[in-house]
C-alpha cells in the first residue's frame, strides 16, 4: 500500500501548483521568482490536479485498506489462528471507520497545502524569473524542453516532499487502526 500511494502522490505532486502558498516561508528564493512560480502553477490549475487525483485515490482506499490489514493480520506471527478470524471479524466492523477515517485525511485541504506549499522553492530553485514567465505563457519556447529535461528531478524531489508529508498520516491512521483490530 506504501508503494502505491507513494506512486499516486509522486505523480500529483510532480504536476503541483500553489494557491495554498500564500503564508508559507520560502527559503532564500528570490521573492519575484516565488511570486512568478505560483502565478504559473495556479494558471496550470495543478491544484485542481491534485484534487482529483485525490478523489481517485480515495475511491480506490477501501480495497485497498482491506487488503493490507487483512495481509498484516495473516502474517503477524503471534496470532493464533482463532486470534486471527477474531482480528478479522474486527477487521470488518471496523474497516467502515478506518475508510471514514480515510477519506477524512485524505479530503483535508491542508495536506495538499503543504505538499504545495513546499513546491515552489523547488521551482523557484531551479527555473529563473524569465524562465518562469515563459512556462506560463504555456511553454511555447525552448524552455519547454528544458523543463522536460528537468522533470526527474523534479520527480525525485516531489516524491520526498509527497512521502514526508502524506506517508506519516497515512501510516499513523493504518498502525492505529491494526493495534485496535490486532489488538498489539
Amino acid at each position: 500500500m506504501k508503494k502505491s500511494l507513494a506512486a499516486i502522490a509522486s505523480a500529483l505532486v510532480v504536476t503541483c501548483s500553489p494557491a495554498a502558498f500564500a503564508a508559507t516561508p520560502v527559503s532564500s528564493a528570490d521573492p519575484a521568482v516565488v511570486a512568478a512560480t505560483r502565478e504559473m502553477m495556479a494558471s496550470m490549475k495543478i491544484r485542481d490536479v491534485m484534487l482529483a487525483s485525490m478523489r481517485q485515490v480515495d475511491q480506490q482506499m477501501p480495497a485497498q485498506l482491506k487488503s493490507s490489514l487483512t495481509a498484516a493480520i495473516d502474517s503477524a506471527p503471534n496470532l493464533s489462528v482463532e486470534a486471527k478470524a477474531g482480528a478479522h471479524d474486527k477487521l470488518d466492523k471496523a474497516l467502515p471507520a478506518l475508510v471514514a477515517e480515510m477519506h477524512a485525511t485524505l479530503s483535508d485541504p491542508s495536506m495538499i497545502d503543504d505538499v504545495l506549499a513546499e513546491m515552489v522553492p523547488l521551482y523557484a530553485e531551479i527555473y529563473t524569473l524569465d524562465e518562469i514567465h515563459q512556462l506560463s505563457a504555456f511553454y511555447a519556447s525552448p524552455l519547454g524542453k528544458k523543463m522536460l529535461a528537468n522533470m526527474p528531478k523534479v520527480m525525485a524531489r516531489s516524491m520526498e516532499i509527497s512521502n514526508r508529508v502524506m506517508m506519516p498520516r497515512i501510516q499513523k491512521l493504518v498502525a492505529q487502526s491494526t493495534q485496535s483490530i490486532v489488538g498489539k
